[in-house]
């Protein structure tokens, strides 16, 4: 009977910690700087809205900018749109650009949404689905997929 109930145990765990599956966000590594420069501009075309002087964005928009904005720990706590425009332009981060891009994909369609900044030379960001869901996070240009609780680093190229 102990037996049983460990291997019922194994079992569960097992499926609850079954390998996520990474394949459709795997494109996401052209984000990460690689032998080619060019990487980027061939896997995606994109969109961006300059954060410090929108006149407005969504309610989606501020929410993906505030994640970004408490892993980078800029904040604590999520801001409201003016607060963020306050913050960029006036504020402590007012040296640093904030920026709402869409980037699509040139070889599947699929939308991705990344909300960044430029505390240095290169980027930090968070990636989001265009369900909204996370994706990946951009730090210094190192790419980590995120899928539920698992992570995977894109490989350098």
């Amino acid at each position: 009977m102990k037996t049983m109930i460990l291997s019922l145990a194994l079992l569960i765990s097992t499926n609850a910690f079954a390998a996520a599956d990474f394949s459709k966000k795997m494109e996401l590594c052209a984000l990460q700087t690689s032998d080619d420069p060019e990487a980027y501009e061939k896997a995606f075309s994109e969109t961006f809205i300059y954060v410090n002087k929108a006149t407005s964005l969504t309610a989606e928009q501020v929410r993906m900018i505030n994640a970004h904005l408490i892993q980078v720990e800029y904040t604590t706590e999520p801001l409201t749109f003016q607060e963020i425009k306050t913050l960029f332009t006036t504020g402590d981060q007012r040296h640093n650009d904030l920026y709402f891009v869409t980037m699509t994909s040139k070889t599947t369609g699929a939308i991705f949404y990344e909300a960044k900044s430029y505390p240095g030379d290169n980027p930090y960001g968070v990636v989001f689905t265009s369900k909204g869901d996370l994706a990946a996070y951009n730090q210094d240009d190192n790419i980590t997929l995120v899928e539920g609780q698992q992570t995977l680093e894109c490989p350098w190229k």
